[in-house]
């Protein structure tokens, strides 16, 4: 848990306060909708099926619960459930009261990164081994999907306790935002199978934030203000400020990538050179670098180059054409608009501070 004491040190006074309220809500929401093993209550309840004949929940625990169990065991940064708790509270409402929502929410980002993960070829997670190194490739994805699928059983089931037409404008979302992040993956898988070298930044961050704005932070946002009773007004604007958040998040993720600023970053430096994606840095780079230093780069990144020298001079040409700073630059500028959103709300000024210092920390501040 050595990653998430490191968060909690550099988390704002204020938001860390919401954290230590709001922590043992998220825990058993977790604990709730993603319990260490199948038993036959659990099973009959989150899948609706009964066995004809004999069940073998050892089996079962062990090829979807544990992979992503192990992930949540790590710790991590909990920002979307805190986000959730904040929206909640924000348009008083109790996070005590919606512990599904806050335990569903982490335990679908967890199964999410370990897709990520395999589709990688990453190493490490957290400061352990990723699911496919430990369970392989067919562990990892089975998993992923289906311990995706049991997290939103607390919005199938209405485990909220929602009314109806409420009920529907959640699974109206939900629907909509599978259809995005299934074109997200595909336009990156495409982009680094096929090698290619011609992506703008503006397609790098269209197809960003159809892959990962539902559950990094826009997710959190809407559902937390639809259900909390948010104003008509207020949802186009959470969902603006989602996306916004996630921009500045993605991008300090691919510079921390490149340069980790922490042990805790837990994860293997370079990687993303590795694996051949085409990173917003990367992007820049084939759009910048003169001919020579262009050619160079393909061929490391076509070579998946896991040695460090070679992964220094992609680092090297980052620098040389000033790709960071326009990185830093890019997510400044985002989240100068998330907080002009934020003003926007109709919520205390106590909860516009706490998402000011939330934007602050998750984009600009973020360094595990």
């Amino acid at each position: 848990m050595r990653n998430t004491e490191k968060v909690l040190e550099a988390m704002p006074r204020d938001l860390r306060r919401l954290h230590d309220a709001a922590i043992e809500h998220i825990l058993h929401g977790i604990r709730t909708y993603w319990p260490r093993r199948f038993d036959p209550a659990f099973f009959a309840k989150t899948t609706g099926l009964t066995p004809l004949f004999e069940q073998d929940y050892e089996a079962m625990s062990a090829a979807v619960l544990l992979p992503t169990q192990e992930y949540l065991d790590r710790g991590g940064k909990r920002l979307r459930p805190l986000l959730v708790a904040l929206t909640l509270e924000a348009y008083g409402a109790d996070p005590a009261a919606y512990e599904p929502l806050l335990g569903a929410i982490e335990c679908m980002e967890d199964s999410s990164i370990m897709m990520d993960d395999y589709i990688d070829g990453s190493e490490l997670r957290r400061g352990g081994p990723c699911a496919h190194r430990l369970h392989g490739f067919g562990g990892a994805n089975i998993g992923a999907c289906t311990g995706f699928a049991i997290a939103e059983y607390a919005f199938f089931n209405n485990e909220l306790h929602l009314r109806e037409p409420l009920l529907l404008d959640l699974l109206n979302a939900l629907a909509w935002e599978a259809i995005q992040m299934a074109f997200g993956q595909i336009e990156e898988l495409y982009w680094t199978e096929n090698r290619i070298n011609r992506v703008t930044v503006e397609q790098y961050l269209q197809e960003t934030t159809a892959r990962c704005a539902f559950l990094t932070f826009r997710g959190p946002l809407r559902y937390a203000g639809l259900i909390a009773g948010a104003p008509g007004e207020d949802i186009p604007v959470l969902e603006r400020l989602g996306e916004s958040l996630l921009i500045g998040y993605h991008l300090r993720g691919d510079t921390l990538d490149m340069v980790p600023d922490s042990e805790a970053w837990g994860k293997v430096a370079g990687e993303d050179i590795t694996t051949g994606r085409r990173t917003l840095l990367i992007n820049y780079l084939l759009q910048h670098a003169d001919a020579r230093d262009r050619q160079t780069l393909i061929d490391i990144l076509n070579a998946h180059a896991a040695d460090d020298d070679r992964k220094r001079q992609v680092y090297d040409m980052v620098l040389k054409y000033g790709g960071f700073a326009f990185s830093t630059r890019l997510a400044e500028e985002y989240n100068a608009v998330a907080k002009r959103d934020i003003d926007l709300l109709h919520i205390p000024m106590s909860h516009k501070t706490l998402l000011h210092e939330f934007a602050e920390f998750a984009t600009l501040r973020r360094k595990v």
